[in-house]
Order: C-alpha cells, then sequence, then structure tokens
C-alpha cells in the first residue's frame, strides 16, 4: 500500500534533485507571437551595421533584452529603406547574417545610432508605401506583397526600440545612411597595389607599393603620377566604408579624403575598392603586405593611360581607330583632338613613372 493510500503524504524530493523539464525553444516565426516575447524596458546591445563589398546593401543587427529573455533583431536595409526584419532566437544569428562566405565589413554601432539608422530606413518604407497607395493604387492589385507582414514587424519594432508613431506628412528625406565606422589605424606597413583601368579591353595597369597610413588624397597624388594625370581633375574613392573624395559637400554621404588613411579602408590582400578619376574608373586590390617602403614607388605595368583628352571609353576607342590609320583624312583632326600625336598605346616605362612619383607635390 502507498504512502498516500495509508493517509499520508508522501516525502518531499530534495530540491536540488527535482527533475527540471527543458524549456521549449524560442518560438519567433509568426509576428503576432512578438509581443508577447519581451515585456519591461528594453536593453541593445551588440549593434552592429554589416556590408558587402561594393553592394547597396546593409544588415542592422542587435540584441534586445528585456528581463532575463534576449532575441537577436536583422534589419535588412536596401538602398535607403526597410526591406526586411526578422527575430531570430539566439541573438548571435543575427549577427551573422552576411559572414556565410562573403567578404563581409562590419563595425560597431551605439545604440543611438542603432535606433537613429532604423528609424530613417523605417521612414523611407513607410513614406514609398504611402505614396504607392495614394499614386497607383491598382499596383497593389497586380500581385501578392511577397512581405505582408513587414508593416507590423515594422510597429513592434519601433514600439521595442521607443521610436515615435509614423507620421505620414510630406518630406524630403534628411538622414543619410550611416557610414560604416573606420577603425582605427593599426600598425603601418607596406601595400603592393594592383591598379588597373575598368574599361579598355587590353588591359592598362601599374603594380604600386605604397606606405599602408597614405591618406587617400596622397593616394590619389600617387595615383595621378602613375596614369600621368593632373592631380587637379575630380577624383573620388568608393570602398566598403563609404564614398571619399576632395569635394564631400558636392557628393551626398561622402567624407573627406584626406581624413582616412589607406589601411583604415583596406587592410588585408585581396580586399578591393574603387577610384574615380573624371569619367574613369580603377580597380584598387591589394596584392601583399610588405616591409615599410621610404617613397611610393612603381613596380610594374602595362601601356599608357589614355591621353587627358579623352574623356570616356568610347573617345579612347575612337583615337585607338584614328592611330590605325593616322593618314586618313578625318583621322588627322581626330588624333589633334583627341591628344594622339605621339601618343603610344603600347609605351610604358617603368622609371619614368618612378621620376614622376619622386616629384615633389
Amino acid at each position: 500500500m502507498s504512502p498516500v493510500s495509508r493517509g499520508r503524504k508522501p516525502a518531499k524530493r530534495p530540491k536540488n534533485r527535482r527533475s527540471r523539464l527543458p524549456r521549449p525553444p524560442l518560438d519567433v516565426a509568426r509576428v503576432e507571437r512578438w509581443p508577447k516575447l519581451l515585456h519591461g524596458p528594453i536593453e541593445l546591445s551588440g549593434c552592429v551595421v554589416q556590408g558587402r563589398v561594393d553592394q547597396d546593401l546593409v544588415v542592422l543587427a542587435a540584441t534586445l533584452t528585456a528581463g532575463n529573455r534576449s532575441v537577436g533583431v536583422e534589419v535588412v536595409v536596401n538602398g535607403r529603406e526597410v526591406d526586411v526584419i526578422e527575430l531570430h532566437p539566439e541573438p548571435e544569428d543575427a549577427l551573422a547574417v552576411l559572414r556565410g562566405g562573403f567578404e563581409v565589413t562590419e563595425a560597431p554601432l551605439s545604440p543611438e545610432e542603432f535606433r537613429s539608422q532604423v528609424e530613417a530606413a523605417l521612414i523611407v518604407r513607410a513614406d514609398s508605401a504611402a505614396w504607392i497607395r495614394e499614386r497607383i493604387p491598382d499596383l497593389l492589385k497586380l500581385g501578392r506583397d511577397p512581405r505582408p507582414d513587414l508593416p507590423e514587424r515594422a510597429a513592434q519594432l519601433g514600439r521595442w526600440l521607443g521610436l515615435p508613431d509614423y507620421d505620414p506628412l510630406p518630406r524630403i528625406p534628411s538622414a543619410d545612411p550611416l557610414p560604416l565606422v573606420l577603425p582605427p589605424p593599426a600598425p603601418v606597413t607596406g601595400l603592393w597595389l594592383a591598379v588597373a583601368l575598368a574599361e579598355p579591353d587590353d588591359a592598362i595597369w601599374r603594380r604600386l607599393e605604397v606606405r599602408s597610413d597614405v591618406t587617400l588624397a596622397g593616394l590619389h597624388r600617387i595615383l595621378a603620377a602613375a596614369f600621368d594625370r593632373d592631380e587637379r581633375e575630380y577624383h573620388r574613392f568608393e570602398t566598403a566604408y563609404g564614398g571619399f573624395s576632395v569635394d564631400a559637400q558636392s557628393c551626398e554621404g561622402d567624407r573627406f579624403d584626406d581624413e582616412v588613411t589607406l589601411g583604415q579602408v583596406v587592410s588585408s590582400p585581396g580586399h578591393r575598392f574603387v577610384y574615380e578619376a573624371e569619367s574613369w574608373r580603377h580597380w584598387i586590390r591589394v596584392e601583399r603586405r610588405v616591409s615599410l617602403p621610404e617613397a611610393p614607388s612603381c613596380l610594374d605595368g602595362e601601356r599608357a593611360a589614355p591621353p587627358p583628352e579623352c574623356e570616356d571609353e568610347r573617345s579612347y576607342e575612337m583615337l585607338l581607330e584614328a592611330l590605325r590609320d593616322p593618314d586618313g583624312e578625318e583621322n588627322e583632326e581626330l588624333l589633334e583632338e583627341l591628344g594622339g600625336f605621339g601618343f603610344d598605346p603600347e609605351w610604358f616605362d617603368r622609371e619614368v613613372v618612378n621620376e614622376r612619383l619622386a616629384r615633389p607635390s
């Protein structure tokens, strides 16, 4: 007969021996469950921005904590507007969205920066949706919205972050996407750079040895000498950390190129970025780290850069065509107009390039 049947209570099991049922995994699959996940003041931590090199897409990721529960939030910003909002039961999963086999740049954000960027992207998305509903409502009938619950997700995220309600007023977007935060300067080293014009089929390239602590403004002067161009011409760098130019005010979102070093925007062999001089685009790739050079130098290269009179690829192709028949009636005028007299597209002399590099700026 059991103790219970004899009228006695069973002895209590010691606390440290009580069985504990495992907590069921946190279910964040359906947006209607989200309000029940976190209660009380929300603490933001682990805020980062991630970006794919050469792509206009970033992920804002953070950990949201209330009481003893934490979730990861992933906000995909495509262009200027929110495209995807996801929650992750494991916060670290939100921080690994873009890392799977891709070259990703990542930088920390303060909680205030995270809130500001999420709010700006949510406003752009809501403005776009309001404009479509007002101007072309029939567009909504043409197909099913691939993310019909995005407004509800956006509203819940806004409540968690303490953002104001959306105000559908006509506006001009005032918040530029936050540029990726530049890392602090690393120890100075030497870098080999492979620089090539993007356009001509016959590669025009230089291999340069430079210091990693040269500013991008200084790198522009080196590139102008390497490709025999006027260093006063318009130029701009497109990096994983945003754009840098001499006239940041005329290029929305750019920063000044004399306020950042080469080693802050590229750090490892294989990293690439773009240099634009007038209408010519150049690909720049870090080939290797080397010992610190005393001065910039040209190690190798092929072919002459297009003359300054050739403003784009089309004019350069016209020049090459004219050089094949310089005595043609129309070609003589083209050669004069496009700087073709005395120009040899196959010419390259490393010593001459180094003489230009050695001249004081």
